[in-house]
């Protein structure tokens, strides 16, 4: 079931919206103000590392952050 995130152009309320397939099409309205001007926006979505459910984010030098790991297999 795709998640899509959208943003009001009136009063710039950011919500989330399900649809039953990615072809599924239909009229959305702002839970706020209920305008019917808004877009889709980029949405970020959070990755499991490792498959243990566990998120971390990884910087320049290749550790997750929290040790000097060279990957996150070091983490514990």
């Amino acid at each position: 079931m795709p998640i899509y995130e959208f943003q009001c152009n009136q009063c710039n309320t950011k919500f989330d919206e399900y649809f039953r397939s990615a072809a599924e099409r239909k009229k959305l309205f702002c839970p706020l103000c209920q305008s019917d001007h808004i877009q889709k926006v980029f949405s970020v979505f959070g990755m499991s590392v490792g498959g243990n459910g566990d998120s971390a984010s990884h910087d320049s030098s290749g550790g997750c952050g929290s040790c000097t790991a060279s990957t996150c297999a070091g983490c514990g």
